[in-house]
């Protein structure tokens, strides 16, 4: 069959550059002391008639312990489709380096992205960071963070790392909450040596013992009235990350009079594929065309 067909430029088709190196930072190896971060772009495939784009960056989870930078690139289309370029972008894991040190990283990547704005289509003053579990934390830091220059290191440093909104994903939001099964969890291990526990991993000791301490890095900690706005999802059956994180948060936002939309999911775990749907895209989409 042959036919001759008219086909309109109603979408603008899009891409993924993989890979992109944006910092070297420190690593454990011989002769190979410098590791590249990398992060995957989402954005139009062709940008010589686009105007710039707002920027999502977006951070992954995985207990600080280990991360996939590619694992939302399907689902992060959705927004992408919406109008935003998206960024996934690595870190330093808590093998490798403490806390601050993935703080860091994601303010190099913000800088970076500041600093080849033009190359990707990027409108430098309309960039929101998002997460899910321990990459909401990162990100949640990140916005609660603005301002803080002690977090800047690296390369483009004239370059601003702020952020104008958060997307937190079933983050923790401080470090002293207990997970509702852990004190059976305690009592069954009771025989077994301990282990420290990812936030023990991340900080470099354990935040039970040092509560004080814990909380100069938990973004609870660091709300105030110039916090940027947050959109919060959470599960309510969530038994890693307890849904009391997010709204502990929430509370304190509100206190605060910043912009805040939470959403509490029904029947819900952690990272379940709830947050994963179209819809929630969708919310999100919303709300960065509302504040940025």
């Amino acid at each position: 069959m042959k036919k001759e067909i008219s086909i309109y430029n109603k979408d603008t088709p899009l891409t993924l550059l993989s890979g992109v190196t944006f910092a070297q930072v420190p690593y454990w190896f011989p002769f190979y002391e410098q590791k590249d971060l990398k992060m995957d772009i989402i954005l139009p495939f062709r940008q010589a008639n686009e105007n710039p784009r707002p920027l999502l960056i977006w951070v992954c989870g995985g207990a600080w312990v280990t991360m996939d930078r590619s694992a939302h690139i399907p689902w992060l289309f959705h927004i992408a489709h919406r109008g935003f370029t998206v960024a996934s972008v690595e870190y330093r894991l808590s093998n490798s380096a403490h806390f601050p040190a993935q703080l860091e990283d994601i303010k190099k990547a913000i800088r970076y992205l500041r600093a080849h704005a033009a190359a990707y289509g990027i409108d430098p003053h309309r960039i929101a960071i998002g997460g899910e579990s321990a990459g909401a934390y990162i990100a949640a830091m990140a916005g609660t963070a603005n301002g803080k220059k002690e977090y800047d290191k690296g390369d483009y440093l004239e370059q601003s790392s702020d952020v104008l909104a958060v997307i937190d994903y079933y983050g923790p939001s401080c470090f002293t909450l207990e997970s509702p099964c852990s004190a059976a969890e305690n009592k069954e291990a009771a025989s077994v040596p301990e282990c420290p526990s990812p936030a023990h991993m991340l900080l470099g000791y354990e935040p039970t013992k040092h509560p004080d301490l814990a909380a100069l890095s938990a973004p609870l900690s660091l709300i105030t009235s110039s916090t940027p706005p947050f959109f919060i999802a959470h599960g309510k059956e969530d038994h890693i990350v307890p849904i009391r994180n997010s709204e502990l948060l929430y509370a304190e936002l509100e206190k605060n009079n910043v912009p805040a939309q939470f959403y509490a999911i029904q029947n819900a775990g952690h990272a379940d594929m709830q947050f994963y749907q179209q819809e929630m895209a969708e919310k999100i989409s919303e709300f960065l065309i509302h504040h940025l």
